[in-house]
This record gives structure tokens, sequence and C-alpha cells, in this order.
């Protein structure tokens, strides 16, 4: 490429084999409509960048002018690519707008990354502005995760930025603020592209964090309302007691399981929530149903539920609930069930049957001597959990005798 032998050689290509040796010839190849040679010249740029911008300038340009132009020309084509790394290879003004420019637009990951990674060796002040854009805009992930690493150095930050960084890259330079102390900031992020990790992390700040967020409760999303309930039944239910009440009481969908869910934790059950409850066992949708039947404290006729019900999750807690409120007076209807067709229904029979006691296994022995096979293992099932000997003497005999008899 210059007058120098070894200068040629070293940014020619293997594929044509170029001998270039003016600036005039470097950008020709450059700017060849035959992508091979274009190509080729590319590479031996790459390989020697030093040499390549060491020719000068050609019709007042110079090598970097010239990237500049080809991959703005070839920009979203597969080659482009090319030109941007050739560009990675020259610390220079031009090439720092272009890649400040281009972090801000662009959203292929490995680019991103690639162009951050090159930025972050120049002066942050002079791209600090470009850079907290790329950061705190919420239409590409890997954007804001590229440039969050570079400025995380910077001494001057808004209180929205040591959040986001924070979020991207737990720092102990940068430790996160109390959701009370940055209300908007943490709102933002709540409703942002980083939900789940601001979720992780106001979770770890506890039951005050959360008692603060319910009083936002109307400006949240299905989904954080969700967070929020889910969050508070593992902690303090009686957090949420309101937005329980709303949510049963508006049954948006997607909400009101969750809420049961919620309520199934309280301490205490309000009388106007059982009423709300109650309401929901007719409800259309079977999980819904099912919840509220297992929560629900009103007296009903959980036969008649059962026999109206075509669901067999919503049966199987048809027959628990009656147990609970029949008790030794639900164990015939058991033992109907115990001999069911559907091992779902045996087992919710079996389990209630356990529930009550000795007398209500007992009771199921009187099924041996015509019982099946599934319904011999779900008594002596009830016989082992029970841990009783005389029950289990007295369940052998009921078996040796059935085996006689046939």
């Amino acid at each position: 490429m210059s007058s120098q032998a070894t200068s040629a050689e070293q940014v020619q290509s293997d594929r044509p084999q170029l001998r270039i040796q003016s600036a005039r010839e470097l950008f020709g190849a450059l700017e060849a409509s035959d992508g091979t040679t274009r190509l080729a010249a590319l590479q031996g740029v790459q390989k020697a960048p030093a040499t390549a911008l060491s020719f000068g300038l050609h019709a007042r340009r110079d090598v970097i002018d010239v990237l500049i132009s080809q991959a703005e020309h070839f920009r979203g084509e597969w080659e482009w690519f090319h030109w941007i790394g050739a560009l990675a290879g020259f610390r220079d003004p031009r090439v720092v707008r272009l890649f400040t420019f281009l972090i801000t637009t662009e959203s292929h990951a490995e680019l991103l990354f690639a162009l951050a990674n090159y930025l972050r060796a120049e002066p942050l002040e002079r791209i600090r502005p470009q850079l907290g854009t790329a950061l705190m805009q919420n239409e590409c992930v890997a954007r804001a995760r590229a440039v969050a690493p570079i400025l995380a150095a910077s001494p001057s930050l808004s209180v929205a930025e040591p959040l986001r960084i924070g979020l991207l890259q737990r720092s102990e330079n940068h430790p996160l603020p109390m959701f009370s102390a940055a209300v908007n900031e943490w709102l933002s992020e709540l409703a942002g592209p980083f939900q789940s990790e601001a979720r992780m992390e106001l979770q770890r700040q506890g039951a005050s964090s959360l008692t603060a967020l319910i009083g936002y409760w109307d400006g949240f999303s299905d989904s954080t309302k969700r967070w929020l309930l889910e969050w508070a039944a593992n902690i303090d239910a009686g957090l949420v007691l309101n937005p329980i009440r709303e949510v049963l009481t508006t049954r948006p969908d997607g909400l009101i399981l969750t809420a049961l869910e919620a309520a199934a934790s309280l301490e205490d059950l309000p009388d106007d929530l059982a009423v709300l409850i109650a309401a929901l066992v007719h409800d259309k949708d079977e999980l819904v149903r099912r919840a509220a039947i297992m929560l629900c404290r009103s007296v009903l006729d959980w036969r008649q539920l059962f026999a109206n019900e075509q669901s067999v999750l919503v049966r199987q807690a048809c027959i628990a609930r009656m147990i609970d409120q029949e008790g030794q007076r639900a164990v015939p209807f058991a033992l109907q069930q115990l001999i069911s067709s559907d091992w779902r229904i045996r087992a919710a029979a079996a389990e209630g049957l356990f529930s009550i006691g000795e007398s209500a296994i007992r009771a199921a022995f009187t099924l041996l001597p015509e019982a099946g096979e599934p319904v011999r293992a779900s008594i002596a099932r009830m016989v082992i959990q029970s841990a009783d000997e005389s029950l289990l003497e007295e369940f052998l005999q009921y078996c040796s005798q059935a085996q006689c008899d046939d």
C-alpha cells in the first residue's frame, strides 16, 4: 500500500491478491462494485489499520472517511458489520461520534456490546448525554445493559440512573434506594422492561416497601397487582386486605384466583370477604370455583354442588368441604365416592375419610368383600397412613375373608 514492500503486505488480503500502493488504489478497492474485492481490501484494513491510515488523503478523504461512508451505504445489510468492525480499529473522533450515535439507535445485542466496549476507553464527559439516553430508554433491553457498566463510573448521575444501573448490575458504589426515597423512579421501573429485577429488589426491602407500594395500587397493571398479592400472601396477607376486597368485588379476569390465594393466608377472614367468596363458588372458572369452595366458610349444600359439577377438581373440593362441614355424617357419601372409577375422586374421598379418623377408616372395610384392586389400594393407604396396628390387623382379616369368598 506504500513505497515500502512490508506495508503493502500488511494490508493486502489473501483473496484476491491486492497490490495496493496508494490511497487512491485502497479507496478504489474499498468502494469496488465487486463484493469480494471490497471485503478483501476491508480485511487488509482490519489487519493493519495504522498502515491504511498512513496512506493519507485522496480527494480530501482518508481511509476513515471512506469506511464511514461505506458503513452508511451498507447499513442494515450483512456486510455492514464488517465495516463497523474495521472502524473499531481506529481511535478517532469521527468513529466515536458514529459509534455514540449507533449505540442510541441500533438494537442488535452483539453490536451494542461491541460499541460499548469501544466507547469504554473514551472520556466519559464527552459521551455522557448519549449514554444516559441509551441507559434510560425502554425500547431495547440490550442497549441499556451495554451502557450501564460505562455509566457506573460517572460521578454525576440523576436519581433514576443509579437505580437502573443498580438493577442491571448490583454494585456497592450504587446502593439501591428504598422505595420511599425514590417513589417515581421505582414506579417507572415497575412499568418498564426491568420490572422483574425491580420486583426482586423491592421484595428484599421487606414489608415497609410493600405497604408503601399498596398505596399506588390503582395505577398498577394487573401483572404488578398479581405480584403484590403473591408477595403479601407470603409475608402478611393483611397488608393487602383492601386490594383483596376490591378484586373479589370487581372480579377482574386474571386476579381473582390470586386474590383468593392471598385471602387463604389471612389469619382471620372478615365477614364481608366470606360473603364475596361464597358468591364465587359458581364462578365460570373451575380453578376459581375450587379455590372459593376450599376457602368458603358459609354453610352450603355441598352434595348438590357436587352433583351439578362437571369439573373433577371442583368435585374434589366439594368432597373436602362436605366432610369439613358434616364430619361423621358425611361418611356414607364418602364411601360412595371411594368406589368411583376416577382415581382423583377416590383420592379425595380417602383423604376425607382419613381426616375423620379411625371410625371412618373402619367403615371403609365394609367395601372390601366386593372391592376391586384400586379401592383396596386406597383403603390400604389409609390404614398404613394411620399407623394403627389394630386397624392393620382388621384390614388383613377382611382381605383374607374376601379372598376365601372368591
